[in-house]
């Protein structure tokens, strides 16, 4: 059976595209045959070759389709949002229009780390869901302020895509964008959650287990379901790649990292791990800290932001 898996990405994030794939790669089970469609929005010709180079970890088929990058110039993307958040994340949306023969897809962000087969989530039959997600940890405030009944995470993703074409949502989608740019904070994960609302099913959590350093993630409990996830989902703006990032099970990022032409990278890592611990500032409260050796040594208020 051909697993269909979109991802997305810029150049930039090149390399993290690279860890997910070579996470799914090493997990496949034997009889998986992956075929991978890279929504392009800038992927150099020397990282769209490292990328096709994970063949030396298991065979796939890899596509790249280019994105017009100027279609979404105008789509909203709040300041007051995710920091780590590109216009790339408005991409799938389009699905439909990239891939039209074909009628279901994972799609996954480039943030995620497969511990498994991704047969058993590829085998789902929908159930006339346009599209599955798992229920995002701040389901409750995003789901309060849109007015809608559920959330889910968009970090994975199944599409129906016939049902997508079926009953043209991604116009819908795209017509949400120009007419409510001023309600949307958290990108195409809002615009696809109102959109599908009456057709939006639920995914089990260990497809999505969405961990992160923050206090709220221990006390939800959300960070414990990756001990036995097949998904782990790094969410929020401290990525395992950057100094300080505290989330759980971030070694595994490098686990894979270190499977990929970018290996190099953990080298850098460490060194900007050694700086970080030495001195670094965080700003929290409204306030700046400045740290040195862990330890806090200076703070002051923040001007206010121009608007």
């Amino acid at each position: 059976m051909t697993i269909h898996v979109c991802l997305s990405s810029d150049d930039k994030y090149a390399r993290h595209l690279g860890v997910t794939i070579a996470s799914i790669l090493v997990n496949k089970a034997p009889e998986d045959e992956l075929f991978f469609h890279i929504l392009d929005g800038g992927i150099s010709r020397e990282n769209r070759s490292r990328l096709e180079s994970l063949q030396n970890l298991a065979s796939f088929k890899i596509e790249f389709l280019a994105v017009d990058i100027s279609l979404f110039q105008n789509f909203p993307l709040d300041t007051d949002g995710p920091a780590h958040v590109s216009l790339a994340t408005y991409y799938r949306i389009l699905l439909p229009e990239f891939l039209p023969h074909i009628e279901k897809i994972i799609y996954l962000d480039c943030d995620v780390i497969c511990r498994s087969s991704l047969a058993p989530l590829y085998a789902d039959d929908m159930q006339g869901f346009s599209l599955k997600g798992a229920i995002d940890i701040d389901a409750e405030r995003q789901s309060a302020r849109l007015d809608i009944n559920r959330y889910v995470c968009a970090g994975v993703l199944l599409f129906n895509l016939a049902q997508w074409r079926r009953q043209d949502l991604e116009a819908r989608c795209l017509a949400f964008i120009r007419e409510h740019a001023d309600k949307i904070l958290m990108h195409d994960q809002d615009v696809l959650n109102v959109i599908c609302q009456e057709s939006l099913g639920l995914l089990d959590r260990t497809w999505d287990a969405q961990v992160c350093g923050t206090r709220q993630a221990r006390l939800s409990g959300f960070n414990e379901l990756g001990r036995t996830a097949n998904i782990i989902h790094f969410i929020g703006a401290r990525k395992p790649w950057l100094p300080g990032c505290r989330a759980p099970y971030r070694k595994e990022y490098f686990r894979y990292l270190a499977l990929t032409p970018w290996a190099e990278a953990v080298r850098s890592y460490r060194k900007a791990c050694l700086r970080h611990f030495f001195f670094h500032t965080r700003i929290s409260h409204g306030r700046k800290k400045w740290y040195v050796c862990g330890i806090r040594v200076f703070q002051s208020l923040c001007p206010p932001q121009k608007i």
